[in-house]
């Protein structure tokens, strides 16, 4: 049994299903793609470790040219459908998954997509009037859309008496041009006595567009809110693609984020209304604008939770059903979307996060991420992806292997457990160096300068996420997403849902949580009231078993959350408000009721002697001012899951758990955790485990080895991290009782001593340059005006004497300063690749006593490229062109914005780094190397 077990986790980490690689963003420009280039760049990804990708078919990048072959093809057209057909047949024969867009360019929408369906826009005007007197006026020409309502209100004090609202629809008419419809008028309105407002709501005339289509795509977006628009869509849309390749080869069906520029109202939301919240809405329709008391909020959060309820039913579960329907599965980035944030992600088989800008950092992304892996773990969604390093750095080609480790590990930490790059341009050979990229992508292709080192990033993510995908996350702290206030607060708008939220319960708060070893789900209202289930542990929601959770600032909480609440305290819970108690219920029939009731429920919670403990049942609750408050109070709660320490290091305590994270997982017997640490330091880390076992092993998924095993009968393990290392640590009783043939060679005391300067007397050569020089010392070849825009790789050679080593002694390698990646080469033979922190190599087995030759093989990053003044940029010679688009104006302005590198040498003054740098010895370790 203990030899299986321990086969379980050595496969694991050498041979991790295939399921659990890496995918990539592969972006097709209008289309224009070769059965070659096709078949070439597949195979790219497919020998870099990547195990699928999703099609993207956007916007074109060049006009049609037969003398670079180039020929962008319509959407839908016969031609596009056999391309797509051979990319399907390729991706199948070398074993890659295909994911597909389910559009061009997004949102959702098309040129088959009528007026009425697309997204509607609700303007809300006011008019001041002082009666008594009479009003009336023609909006033909000056109201930019559709009057749909109207409502009069007395108003006083700031604010609309709620009494006096006064539907005025009926006073809404037609205005008419020789027997056409021209525009509407309000015909004459008597107002009484005092300041009163009419609100006349218009349905804006102008619909989103899709955004940046490939050929033939260009046309509105969709309607999400209804079911008959969505099923429109996927019949135009979806089926004829199923009918023309078959059903099966696409895995799933992918969302990407739902960007619906002002939209905030459709057709039938007053009908749904009223059948779902028992009124109806329009007499009260200024409060989505202004004030009407103290029902305003009530009344914002009704319109809302109906807006979610109709996105959520129509679209995003709409879409999983019919993807299922067809054989597909679907990937949906819910985020940007005004509903229920959780309910939305979770309509998807893989929901996925994002993360954009220089996140290659440990801090916990609470506007994506988290809300992603939430919904994976309270809703049963095992694969959560993540669109990653999206604008990782800005401008483009400054983003590096070392950043891309660090991101990744920051989107493991966050409870995601597949990568999608973001990600992988189709460029034509002809393109050139660096060729065809995305605007707000990392370049992560095979005209990356770096692309051959990639592998090596990608085997880690495979490595990590089978890890992660395996067993069942695992949490004890929960923090509630207060839904209620954010509906609750917001006007009519275009609300993102997930970024309010953050900016409600505040960024460092939840970050403070994690990193003080709490790592957190959050919970909506459903998790809450239907999902768990009270346990003695914890209100349990699969394998979590939630004993804290955190209100943060919460006003307003539905009665049957607050009902549960108070069961989950009453069993042994603990709960702590932020802030003061919740105090009203959200929503406005019965509202005076509910009112009444929370409060008895908030009183038998909460009472009023501030920040102390108060008992209820088994549990108790707490009221704190602030975020030091919550974290305080959690250390008195509970003991955290996972305690970080630094090692000898004076200053702050916790200096270790700002860098180094982990996340959880239950196995089938034992515990798992991953275990980063997302900075250049080193770092000398004291973790103590809530829950261990009588052994551990702690493997390496960047070498795929065993590096300790601990037999102790305790659940404190010490590790020296190096910058951007991580560990896999798995607690099993099934364990055996020693380390046998699994464990390598663990850390033990040594001496380092430097065995030789080799800093000096280096040749630098670069033969696509046709540059050579004899260096005194190492130096980076922008330097040299022959190479300042130089990309690509270079060699930096030098011979090297050495004595005889001793026994039991191992040289390294060590670099100051490598601009981007080193491969290192010992007598004509690969000693290793150094791509980030700490720039060191064992070379103990390539070495040789006498004369050894040392190359060093260097690449840089494309940035100089896109400096030089030598690239320019073509201009079109005629505003027309023989060829498609024809109006040449249209290919120019998006390769200026999207192409080019204005942007880079606007943020960039001078070419970067490229080459070696600063030191570089060759540095002995001797002893005291033991196994354990």
């Amino acid at each position: 049994m203990s030899g299986s077990r321990m086969d379980v986790y050595r496969n694991m980490l050498l041979h991790p299903p295939v399921e659990a690689k890496g995918f990539t963003r592969w972006w097709w420009y209008g289309a224009a793609v070769t059965r070659e280039q096709v078949s070439r760049e597949l195979a790219h990804m497919r020998e870099a470790g990547l195990g699928g990708v999703e099609i993207q078919i956007t916007y074109p990048l060049q006009e049609d040219s037969e003398a670079e072959g180039i020929r962008n093809r319509a959407y839908y057209s016969p031609d596009f459908f056999e391309m797509l057909d051979y990319a399907l047949s390729e991706a199948e024969r070398l074993g890659l998954f295909v994911d597909l867009t389910l559009c061009s360019g997004w949102p959702f929408g098309g040129p088959f997509v009528p007026y009425d369906m697309a997204p509607e826009i609700l303007i809300p005007y006011q008019i001041d009037l002082v009666g008594p007197t009479e009003y009336e006026m023609d909006f033909t020409t000056i109201l930019p859309g559709n009057p749909c309502h109207a409502v009069m209100g007395k108003f006083e004090n700031g604010a609309i008496v709620p009494d006096t609202l006064t539907d005025l629809a009926a006073y809404l008419d037609a205005t008419w041009l020789h027997g056409w419809p021209w525009g509407h008028r309000m015909n004459k309105v008597s107002i009484p006595e005092g300041h009163w407002k009419i609100y006349v709501f218009i349905t804006n005339m102008y619909k989103q567009q899709v955004g940046i289509p490939a050929p033939g795509m260009e046309g509105y977006a969709i309607d999400h809110c209804r079911k008959d628009v969505s099923d429109f869509y996927f019949a135009q849309f979806g089926d004829p693609l199923i009918e023309k390749l078959g059903q099966g080869r696409v895995r799933a069906f992918f969302c990407d984020s739902i960007e619906l520029g002002g939209n905030n109202w459709t057709k039938i939301l007053p009908e749904e209304f009223l059948a779902r919240r028992g009124y109806d809405l329009t007499p009260f329709m200024p409060a989505l604008w202004g004030q009407i008391g103290e029902a305003t909020g009530d009344i914002r959060y009704d319109y809302y939770r109906t807006f979610s309820e109709l996105t959520i039913e129509n679209f995003f579960r709409n879409f999983t059903d019919w993807s299922h329907s067809r054989g597909a599965k679907t990937r949906i980035q819910a985020h940007g979307t005004w509903g229920d944030i959780l309910q939305a992600y979770a309509a998807a088989d893989y929901p996925e996060g994002e993360t954009f800008g220089a996140n290659d950092k440990y801090e916990v992304n609470a506007v994506h991420r988290r809300l992603a892996s939430s919904a994976g773990h309270v809703y049963g969604r095992n694969v959560i992806t993540n669109e990653t390093f999206t604008w990782l750095r800005t401008p483009r080609f400054m983003e590096t292997l070392e950043m891309m480790k660090a991101a990744v590990d920051a989107v493991f930490l966050d409870g995601i457990n597949q990568i999608v790059n973001h990600g992988y341009s189709y460029s034509p050979e002809s393109a050139g160096k660096p060729g065809w990229a995305f605007y707000a992508s990392s370049f992560i292709s095979h005209n990356n300068t770096w692309w051959e080192y990639y592998p090596i990033l990608s085997a880690y993510i495979h490595s990590v996420s089978a890890f992660l995908q395996a067993g069942d996350s695992y949490a004890e702290t929960a923090i509630y997403l207060p839904q209620a206030d954010v509906w609750s607060s917001m006007p009519l708008a275009e609300l993102h849902m997930a970024m309010k939220l953050e900016e409600h319960i505040g960024k460092t708060l939840v970050d403070r949580v994690q990193k003080a070893g709490y790592a957190f789900d959050f919970l909506n209202d459903e998790a809450v009231t239907a999902l768990s289930r009270m346990t003695e542990q914890g209100m349990a929601l699969g394998a979590n078993r939630y004993r804290t959770i955190i209100l943060p600032k919460v006003a307003r909480l539905p009665l049957d959350t607050a009902v549960r609440l108070l069961a989950f305290v009453r069993e042994g819970g603990v709960l702590i408000a932020v802030g003061d108690r919740p105090r009203t219920v959200p929503g406005y029939v019965g509202r005076e009721a509910n009112n009444e009731r929370l409060g008895q429920l908030m009183d038998a919670l909460f009472d009023d002697r501030g920040e102390e403990w108060h008992p209820v049942g088994k549990g108790k609750t707490i009221r704190v001012a602030g975020e030091d408050g919550v974290i305080a109070r959690l250390r008195e709660a509970q003991v955290p899951v996972v305690a970080i320490e630094e090692i000898g290091e004076a200053g702050e305590p916790d200096l270790a758990a700002q860098t180094i994270g982990y996340a959880h997982r239950i196995l089938e017997s034992g515990r798992l955790y991953f275990v980063a640490n997302v900075s250049g330091e080193e770092r000398k880390a004291r973790m103590t485990f809530k829950y261990g076992g009588r052994s551990a092993a702690v493997l390496d998924p960047m070498s795929r080895e065993a590096v300790r095993f601990v037999h102790r009968g305790d659940t404190v393990v010490e590790l020296a991290f190096e910058p951007f290392q991580s560990f896999v640590v798995i607690f099993d009783d099934a364990l055996p009782e020693t380390a046998g043939d699994f464990a390598t060679l663990a850390e033990a005391p040594e001496q380092v001593d430097v065995l030789q300067d080799i800093s000096q007397g280096w040749t630098l050569r670069i033969p696509e340059a046709g540059f050579e020089r004899e260096l005194t010392r190492l130096e980076t070849w922008e330097r040299f005006e022959e190479t300042r825009y130089y990309c690509g790789h270079a060699y930096y050679d030098k011979t090297i004497v050495l004595p005889e080593i001793p026994p039991a002694s191992s040289i390294r390698l060590e670099l100051e300063g490598v601009h981007e990646v080193a491969e290192v080469f010992v007598n004509g033979e690969s000693a290793g690749v150094l791509w980030k922190a700490p720039r060191r190599l064992d070379v103990t087995d390539r070495l040789r006593e006498g004369e050894n030759d040392l190359r060093i093989k260097v690449v840089n990053l494309w940035i100089n490229h896109m400096l030089s003044p030598d690239a320019v940029e073509p201009k079109p010679a005629s505003p027309v062109s023989e060829n498609w688009p024809y109006f040449t104006e249209k290919i120019r302005q998006i390769r200026d914005r999207r192409l080019y590198g204005h942007k880079e040498r606007q943020q960039v003054a001078s070419p970067q780094p490229s080459g070696l740098s600063g030191k570089a010895a060759l540095t002995i370790r001797s002893g005291g190397i033991d196994a354990q």
